[in-house]
Order: structure tokens, then C-alpha cells, then sequence
């Protein structure tokens, strides 16, 4: 099965910002969904960051199940991997979204699934 992976990736003027200590709204969605280590508002917090703009579709990897997509984008093999961009291990607050149109965030222990991006991954 293929999965979308996508990530917030800053950009090198958001970082520039960030340590300048501006409001960088994607870096302030990215920590959000990094700090919620009890999943209390992830699946919130993704779909907000989603439609806002935040994510972009970084690479799609062929995998078995979630578990395996977890293992294949941190440690291979690559040839698993499609890059469309630029890739960063997979972790807390990335979505990835199957060939069934299930969106799912990657929660502290496991995935979430995300149903208010349903109907946009459609």
C-alpha cells in the first residue's frame, strides 16, 4: 500500500524568524502538535495546521501498515521512499494519509486518525 507523508518543513526565512524571535505561525503549529505529548488536542491540532497550509507533501512510501511506515521513513530501505521534497524522519504531529483516504497523525505512542481531514484527503 502507498502512503502520503506529509510534514511542516520550515523554511530558511521562517527559521531566520523563529530565532529572531518573531511569530513564525508554522513553527507555532509544529511545537503545538510536538508538545501534546498526551494527544489531547493532535488530531485538533493537525487539521487546523492542514488548513491553514502548514503541511506539504513530502514523499509517499510503499509499506504494509503504519507501523511499517514509521520503520520504513526513519530507517529504510529507500527504495520504499518517493521524495518530493525535502524529508525528515517521520514523528509526532506528521499526517500520513493511505490509499483509502484515512488520514492519520502521528500521535506520541502510535497514530491518530484525523476525520475532520477526511473529506479534504479525498
Amino acid at each position: 500500500m502507498k502512503y502520503a507523508i506529509h510534514q511542516i518543513s520550515l523554511t530558511d526565512t521562517q527559521i531566520a524568524a523563529v530565532n529572531n524571535e518573531e511569530n513564525v505561525p508554522a513553527y507555532k503549529a509544529k511545537m503545538a502538535l510536538m508538545m501534546d505529548f498526551n494527544g489531547d488536542n493532535i488530531q485538533a491540532n493537525a487539521a487546523d495546521a492542514f488548513f491553514a497550509g502548514h503541511y506539504s507533501h513530502v514523499a509517499n512510501i510503499t509499506a504494509n501498515d503504519l507501523e511499517h511506515v514509521f520503520e520504513i521513513s526513519n530507517i529504510g530501505p529507500e527504495q520504499n521512499i518517493e521524495r518530493l521534497a525535502r524529508k525528515s524522519s517521520l514523528s509526532m504531529g506528521d499526517i500520513v494519509i493511505d490509499e483509502n483516504n484515512i488520514v492519520w497523525v502521528v500521535a506520541s505512542f502510535g497514530f491518530e486518525e484525523v476525520t475532520e481531514l477526511q473529506v479534504v484527503a479525498a
